[in-house]
């Protein structure tokens, strides 16, 4: 009421100096607000309270220059936190035209370049991020709301003229989360969302919250309510297809993968419609990295802080996740080597009628579960180093090592693991791999690049994803 009182306050105070026009459509709007009666394009607004500031934006369709009208707003937000979630909600105001706007930062942190896309990033990990902002229309798309999850700590700031949230979350150095930034103008009807890695210092990203330029490009609009039909078809077509896919991946997981695709050592394993073909022709754990070249390492930098003088393997830790995301342990987990000797022959130089250049020698682990009757499936469950154990060693699952490297030197180090090979000809190589001591019977081996088949599910069928893997090579 408090708010209500002021407004009828101002009214008055201007009333002498508005048109008689201006004057009756305010009362007019007063009146209707009374009734509950008013609706713009089709919608019912929320609150008494939130109509208050739609009859101060009517004077501004004649334009009348006078300080009473500063108060009008786009928006009202309210906020609300129930344990670690925070809910904004907004209340828009229909009778304002939705803004288009453009982000400009005054100070780029030191060692930042501008990405393009509202990205500015260091090559020292810190990166800051302007999201597309929330407009008057963008707000109501979101239905009003704005959530977070898993957030423990809000703090309030006035940066850039505007009244800001700085969100930090949970274990943030446990998990090096990001950090989370809501601007919000309710005079110019937008919200700015800025997130920032864990790298970044707060003042820093303070001083570049503090120094933006926001100036508006043009007007936009709100969806009609065909747009917002289409929108929503799709949206639920959509949902349709992921349920669909859904539903196919559990059937290609109780499927599993097919005997005739799993391979022994020995056996000759096929990619590209058999221009190449791979074998296993011996393989090890081993303790220590202690013998192999450092030049023949992709990175081995990644390495630091992981080997002990005798250039065995730190234990790191380790997190279980099911296959919903849900946490099941967390613990110090042992490494090993895995040396893996291979051949790879070329059949042909062509595939489906297209030259083939490099062949890849590279492989993956790729985790599965072996059932009862001694068939395969793909492991769901996930296993991760904490983010801030910065562990990089098993990378993709793929080979860390191979003692046949051509493109060693610059730019052309991006194709280590490709060789060449002319039809006729074989490579004999081999790779390393770091595996976890508790899970090294719990992977086969394929090629990298291959069995790309079974992440089709939204557009292959069950079937044709089992007939289109190419195979895995099994380590017993």
């Amino acid at each position: 009421m408090d708010r209500m009182n002021g407004m009828h306050g101002m009214d008055r105070n201007a009333e002498e100096q508005l048109p008689q026009v201006v004057e009756e459509r305010l009362q007019q709007a007063y009146e209707s607000i009374r009734r509950g009666g008013i609706r713009q394009e089709g919608k019912q607004k929320k609150s008494y309270r939130g109509w208050i500031s739609i009859a101060a934006a009517l004077a501004l369709i004649v334009a009348v220059p006078s300080a009473a009208f500063a108060a009008v707003i786009y928006f009202q937000k309210n906020v609300r936190q129930e344990a670690d979630r925070l809910t904004y909600e907004f209340e828009l105001n229909y009778e304002l035209t939705p803004g288009e706007y453009q982000v400009t930062p005054g100070e780029i942190p030191d060692g930042m370049t501008d990405q393009g896309y509202g990205k500015y990033s260091g090559a020292d990990g810190r990166w800051i991020t302007v999201m597309p902002i929330y407009t008057m229309a963008e707000l109501e798309k979101a239905n009003g709301q704005i959530v977070v999850e898993d957030m423990e700590q809000v703090e309030h700031a006035v940066l850039s003229g505007m009244e800001a949230d700085i969100i930090t979350f949970r274990e943030a150095e446990k998990y090096q989360a990001n950090t989370y930034m809501f601007l919000f103008n309710e005079r110019e009807g937008y919200v700015l969302h800025i997130v920032a890695g864990y790298k970044t210092e707060k003042e820093e990203l303070l001083k570049f919250a503090d120094s933006l330029s926001v100036v508006k490009i043009g007007d936009g609009s709100y969806e009609t309510e065909e747009d917002k039909e289409l929108r929503e078809k799709e949206e639920a077509n959509a949902e349709n297809l992921e349920a669909e896919a859904s539903g196919d991946w559990d059937e290609l997981m109780r499927l599993g993968i097919p005997q005739d695709k799993i391979y022994d050592v020995g056996g000759e394993l096929y990619t590209y419609a058999g221009a190449y073909g791979y074998k296993v022709t011996g393989y090890e754990f081993l303790d220590s990295l202690e013998g192999f070249a450092e030049k023949d390492f992709f990175d081995y930098a990644r390495f630091e802080g992981w080997l002990n003088a005798d250039k065995t393997l730190r234990p790191y830790m380790r997190q279980h996740y099911d296959k919903n995301g849900t946490l099941l342990s967390e613990e110090e987990t042992e490494q090993e080597i895995l040396r893996v000797d291979l051949e790879v022959y070329c059949y042909d130089e062509q595939w489906e009628g297209l030259p083939l250049d490099d062949v890849s020698l590279n492989f993956e682990l790729n985790y599965v579960e072996k059932r009862q009757d001694g068939t395969y499936t793909w492991e769901e469950d996930c296993y991760d180093a904490i983010p801030s154990e910065e562990y990089s060693l098993q990378m993709d699952n793929s080979a860390v090592y191979i003692n046949v490297a051509e493109h060693t030197q610059g730019e052309d180090r991006k194709g280590f693991f490709y060789h060449s090979v002319e039809k006729g000809e074989s490579i004999s190589y081999t790779l390393l791999f770091v595996v976890d001591k508790d899970r090294k019977d719990d992977f086969l081996l394929s090629p990298v690049g291959s069995n790309n088949s079974i992440w089709q599910c939204e557009s292959m069928t069950v079937k044709e994803i089992r007939d289109g893997l190419e195979g895995y090579i099994r380590l017993e």
